[in-house]
């Protein structure tokens, strides 16, 4: 895919998960009660296409097109799953993801974008503490699922939302600045990216083809 696709695909992807939780927190406002089931699937769909897209293949569109077709059924028989599902999955998802990381014979999520930074070989202290940070990110992604399911079964739907959609985005970009800015201190004598350069890294990095 030409390099212009491939920049208008990871734009499209930032876009949508910017404006998802903020539309949706919207929609619990201010709209009716069927509109925050439908904005998740909208999103959700929109990003099953973006992927269809992305991979080219016939198949992924046919897969795609089948994950809308069970979106729609879901939105009709069981709109309350799109709405509360999706921020307890994705978190304990990343929460797997960055705790596998942390097994034995296994490269922290973290130290891969350390290895990036340093050009291929990342110092001891600084692998120890991409280690600690990795482990940082594995519980907070977990305490989000949880409390995002907590909130889902007992607090009023404008109070999950506000953390769902707000809050926990929030807390995400302030341990990645905050991480950022004291290793920027912790470590001043290595070579460190510019916080734009490390969101580029966070962004072209592929991750999940590495496990």
């Amino acid at each position: 895919m030409p390099r212009a696709d491939r920049a208008w695909i990871r734009r499209s992807v930032l876009l949508l998960a910017c404006a998802w939780p903020l539309s949706l927190h919207a929609a619990i406002l201010f709209a009716g009660p069927e509109w925050p089931a439908r904005v998740t699937a909208a999103a959700i769909a929109l990003g099953a296409l973006i992927w269809a897209i992305a991979d080219g293949r016939q198949a992924a569109v046919l897969l795609a097109a089948g994950f809308a077709a069970l979106l729609a059924a879901t939105m009709l028989y069981a709109p309350q799953l799109l709405l509360f599902a999706p921020p307890v999955i994705l978190n304990a998802a990343f929460a797997a993801f960055f705790g596998a990381s942390l097994r034995p014979g296994h490269e922290p999520v973290i130290g891969i974008y350390a290895r990036i930074e340093q050009g291929g070989t990342v110092p001891a202290d600084l692998a120890q503490h991409a280690r600690v940070v990795t482990w940082l990110w594995t519980i907070l992604l977990a305490a989000l699922a949880a409390l995002a399911l907590a909130l889902a079964l007992w607090a009023p739907l404008e109070t999950w939302s506000l953390f769902s959609n707000v809050v926990f985005y929030a807390m995400v970009g302030a341990l990645f600045v905050g991480e950022y800015l004291y290793r920027r201190v912790r470590f001043r004598h290595y070579r460190h990216a510019s916080l734009t350069a490390l969101l580029r890294n966070v962004r072209s990095a592929n991750l999940f083809a590495r496990r």
